[in-house]
């Protein structure tokens, strides 16, 4: 058995400790939910609680990577193809689909299959409600299981119209959760990689009955309005998307120069745009991008390829989404209209998967839609308390699922969008103007520091920033609050003490202990002399020195 991360061993305890049938997990993409899932079966197939294990997952892709997994951890699995394939003789359970237990025998078959004692292993649970008779069927195959527990990577609110069996509801309506991983702690454990947001704004214009209307992504609009300047800016003959894509492309080219193999990834809205995507691209970097789409039989067969390759671009029409393990991608472009919290953050997801011995950030390019940059600001605010938290400081929807908003009215013509212009990045919570980002860049320059790594000097650069003198001074003198001195600075010795941990091969958490045994207090009870010292210390043990 592979060695677990600490959450996965916190889960396994807090499952083994309960005594009801049914429990929901949570886990950051990429923390490692499907090896949590498989420790969880395989001990307790050896203990003799179960007999069988169901995996249900939302996929036919998902459906032979988590039998892959399985047989790594000598655990054989029947991916479901067939009806003998349920209780298939030699193997110890199967993995089928929500949709082959919604219609046919299906769910008979599985449902027979558990008159042994079996645990069921919901992948992705969220995706029950898509449909009702996906629920219904899960429900009525899966209901003499001893045992289920449910994963998904975000937490969902009720839908009335689609139940999903085997989760309980709290009174605000939200899912009730055993164990929530998320994607802050998985980032300070080293388990995920940071994501950059950097938001483009840019105006649309159409003709509606002979009237001409015009509006920016940023503002606040209607629903349609905000599909038809999605639609203006995504369309590939207008000016923001070859715009968007050179950014995009020359970020990547950047990583590139550190870790050869970087990939980009651009999440279309439609196959047709896919397609374009790819010829702008194509004229952009001087390279052949892959295209997948889900109609396409060979898709899957592509991805495998891309993920194996050196090649830079992989543009994707619902297909990179859950699942989908690519671990080099690096930069993203989202140009998509769906704009739920759960689809975003597996948008997300497929960015912050770590390789060994790698310390980049990864970078996301959005329209400047005041729902996705809330979504932004969630994912790093919870990065942020994370590390708050782990410091000794606190501070006082899937693809195929609905967007929540209107098609674009059917008078509408289109007319025309303007270049993609950058509005504003997000990283750790905190938004950088573009004034702000040009300096930072201009700063790693001069010290030679490749300029995707610009954000990460913002809190040092604006803690040494020298006073200059107006010409006429103020009647008053700003001072910056003692609390936001403090809390630059405890940003300042977190980056540079993950920093000296990365090089010296060590857990972070080791770095606090040689500064406690440097003679330091904690980082929450620090002074900002302490913290200033501190920053002297690590950048002496960074240096070698």
């Amino acid at each position: 058995m592979t060695t677990l991360r600490t959450w996965q061993q916190e889960a396994l305890r807090v499952i083994s400790n309960g005594s009801k049938p049914d429990h929901l997990i949570t886990a950051t993409p990429g923390a490692g939910k499907t090896t949590f899932a498989l420790a969880l079966a395989t001990r307790l197939l050896e203990e003799g609680t179960v007999r069988r294990v169901a995996v249900v997952v939302p996929t036919d892709s998902l459906r032979e990577q988590w039998a892959d997994a399985a047989g790594r951890l000598g655990l054989n699995l029947m991916p479901v193809s067939a009806p003998e394939d349920y209780d298939k003789p030699g193997y110890q359970g199967c993995v089928a689909t929500y949709a082959q237990l919604a219609t046919g025998a299906g769910r008979d078959l599985l449902r027979r299959s558990t008159r042994v004692r079996t645990l069921a292993v919901l992948d992705e649970i969220h995706h029950a409600g898509e449909s009702r008779s996906w629920g219904d069927g899960l429900n009525y195959a899966l209901e003499q299981a001893v045992m289920r527990v449910a994963l998904t990577g975000t937490p969902w609110r009720r839908d009335n119209k689609s139940p999903i069996p085997f989760v309980t509801y709290d009174a605000d309506g939200q899912v009730a959760v055993d164990y929530a991983y998320e994607y802050g702690a998985a980032v300070a454990d080293g388990v995920c990689r940071r994501i950059e947001f950097h938001a483009y704004d840019g105006e649309a214009r159409w003709i509606d009955c002979g009237v001409v209307g015009q509006a920016s992504l940023g503002a606040e609009l209607k629903d349609e309005d905000v599909s038809t300047v999605l639609d203006g800016v995504y369309h590939p003959g207008h000016a923001w998307m070859p715009v968007l894509l050179s950014q995009a492309d020359e970020a990547l080219t950047e990583i590139r120069q550190e870790i050869p193999d970087a990939g980009g990834l651009v999440i279309a809205e439609r196959q047709w745009h896919a397609h374009q995507y790819a010829a702008l691209l194509r004229k952009i970097s001087g390279t052949e991008p892959t295209v997948v789409v889900s109609e396409d039989p060979t898709a899957k067969g592509a991805i495998d390829k891309y993920r194996g390759s050196t090649s830079r671009w992989i543009i994707a029409v619902k297909m990179v989404s859950e699942g989908v393990d690519i671990p080099r991608l690096a930069v993203g472009v989202y140009a998509s209209k769906t704009r739920t919290p759960l689809f975003f953050r597996q948008v997300v997801g497929r960015f912050v998967r770590t390789r060994p011995d790698e310390e980049f950030n990864a970078r996301l390019y959005i329209p400047a839609v005041p729902a996705l940059m809330e979504h932004a600001l969630q994912i790093e605010q919870e990065l942020r308390h994370q590390l708050d938290m782990e410091t000794g400081f606190e501070g006082p929807e899937g693809e195929r699922g609905s967007s929540h908003e209107q098609p674009p009215l059917p008078t509408r013509e289109l007319v025309s969008a303007t270049e993609a212009a950058f509005d504003r990045a997000i990283l750790a919570g905190e938004e950088v103007s573009p004034k702000d980002l040009a300096a930072a860049q201009a700063t790693a320059r001069q010290l030679g520091i490749p300029t995707q790594y610009a954000l990460n000097l913002l809190p040092l650069m604006r803690q040494q920033a020298p006073e200059v003198s107006p010409v006429h001074p103020p009647a008053t003198e700003v001072v910056t609050p003692r609390h936001r001195q403090e809390r630059m600075l405890r940003a300042e010795v977190e980056t540079l003490a993950r920093k000296y941990a990365f090089k010296a091969k060590i857990e972070p958490r080791q770095v606090n202990t040689e500064l406690r045994r440097a003679g330091f207090p904690p980082r929450a009870k620090a002074s900002i002399h302490d913290l200033k010292r501190m920053l002297d210390v690590l950048a002496r043990w960074h240096g070698g020195q």
